[in-house]
């Protein structure tokens, strides 16, 4: 069966638009998301929402070439930028 969005280009930008609601609303003052945000985690709905687009056939996992794109590049420039903030000093000093 073949998906709703088809175009990978869209599926990411789907993709980022939730990622980013979920995170902008996580952090967000109002009552209703500090409260729905104490019982549901944000990671959880980063992890829950894509995959009930892809069980309902909004996206397709499978046919999609954004786990190619990603695991190429969007994996090691972010490895790099996470160990941009290492404290080098602090981990030669563990050597002692």
């Amino acid at each position: 069966m073949n998906p709703l969005i088809g175009n990978d280009a869209v599926v990411f930008g789907v993709l980022l638009l939730i990622l980013a609601l979920i995170f902008h609303t996580s952090h967000s003052e109002n009552k209703f998301w500090k409260k729905f945000y104490t019982f549901i985690p944000a990671l959880l709905l980063c992890y829950f929402i894509p995959g009930l687009l892809n069980s309902f056939g909004v996206i397709s996992g499978e046919k999609s070439g954004l786990y190619f794109v990603a695991t190429r590049f969007f994996l090691p420039s972010s490895l790099v930028l996470l160990t941009l903030s290492i404290d080098l000093k602090w981990i030669r000093n563990l050597e002692k």
